[in-house]
């Protein structure tokens, strides 16, 4: 009955909507990470010289280890700690309800008890004594959701005032040191909204049912990976029918070909596409061009010069009768002049 319960209200819980994070911060990151589920963290920008960034994704060891109950375990290879109480100012908008959630994971201890801090907003603890081991273990992902309010400039949790809460219009949020080691946190989500519109409910299904959702999660991938190794066997498949039917028209073609001129063998080495589109074939076809193109060019400079030379013979003959007349005129002078003379010395003998 109760993981009935879990599933019914798992059916009607909402993921966390990435489009209603306001603020989100990857503690002790270098620089910026989106989750999985779209979420954008900032890389940390805290300037308190007493705190201190431990990466453990520079240690193999740890860094190879599954992170339980998170799909995005990233943000739990960094920390920040300190050997002293620190906190974080978070940015406040307008008033309403918020959920701020604190990521934290133990990386280092391994028994209860080693490690135990409060969370505060101001002057009052909205967490006592959180023992992450003591709650889920060693490398598994622990979630803290806290619901409050913003009203007039001032936060209420549970209905009661956190004195020196807002500063600037930022969420004080500290981490109190006690005599149990050093408190760290990995990452803080601030949520518009209360915690029944967050994550929270399939988050405790997760921890609750944890084997169940990694084997389903797995069972889920086999199923994607098959379907798109099936699809792409079709789309395979597809291409290499339509491949032959290409290959078996233009064989035809060939045949055919072979038919009409006996004295010329024809063979069949994949069809006129194939060679075509062979690198040879694409070769031949721009040499090919490339020569039909320069033979063009050649013949009709050919054609242009004779039609030059064809113009300026048509301007030499022309030209030509003018130049033999004059001499004829010249010549038929000089027979005419012998004649005047004769008849000049006739009449004047008469």
């Amino acid at each position: 009955m109760i993981q009935l319960f879990i599933i019914i209200a798992l059916a009607f819980s909402k993921p966390l909507n990435p489009k209603k994070v306001l603020y989100a911060i990857n503690c002790g990151a270098p620089s910026n990470y989106k989750s999985p589920s779209g979420i954008q963290y900032d890389k940390d920008i805290q300037t308190d010289p007493e705190t201190v960034v431990a990466d453990y994704s520079l240690n193999s060891e740890v860094s190879s280890q599954q992170i339980k109950y998170t799909r995005e375990p990233e943000i739990y290879l960094t920390e920040r700690h300190a050997y002293k109480t620190f906190s974080y100012q978070i940015p406040l908008q307008k008033e309403g309800t918020y959920t701020l959630i604190l990521k934290f994971a133990e990386m280092y201890f391994d028994t209860k008890g080693k490690r135990v801090f409060h969370v505060k907003f101001g002057q009052q603890r909205v967490i006592e004594k959180l023992d992450v081991v003591a709650k889920v273990g060693k490398f598994a992902s622990n979630d803290e959701y806290i619901e409050f309010e913003y009203i007039a400039g001032q936060v209420f949790h549970n209905n009661v005032l956190c004195v020196d809460a807002v500063q600037d219009g930022k969420l004080q949020m500290n981490l109190e040191k006690t005599k149990f080691d050093n408190p760290y946190i990995h990452g803080i989500v601030l949520y518009a909204g209360g915690i029944n519109e967050t994550d929270y409910e399939e988050y405790q299904y997760m921890k609750e049912n944890w084997e169940k959702v990694i084997n389903e999660e797995k069972i889920k991938e086999e199923v994607e990976r098959q379907k798109k190794s099936e699809a792409k066997v079709k789309r395979k498949e597809r291409v290499k029918i339509r491949n032959d039917h290409l290959n078996e028209v233009e064989n035809e073609f060939e045949v055919d070909d072979q038919q009409q001129n006996t004295s010329t063998p024809v063979t069949k080495k994949g069809g006129l596409r194939s060679l075509i589109t062979s690198p040879i074939g694409t070769a031949g076809l721009f040499i090919s061009l490339f020569v039909g193109m320069s033979i063009l060019n050649k013949i009709m400079s050919a054609i242009s010069n004779a039609k030059i030379k064809g113009i300026e013979k048509d301007i030499i003959t022309e030209s030509k009768p003018k130049q033999e007349k004059q001499p004829k005129e010249k010549s038929d002078e000089k027979k005419n002049k012998p004649k005047d003379t004769k008849e000049k010395s006739k009449a004047k003998q008469q």
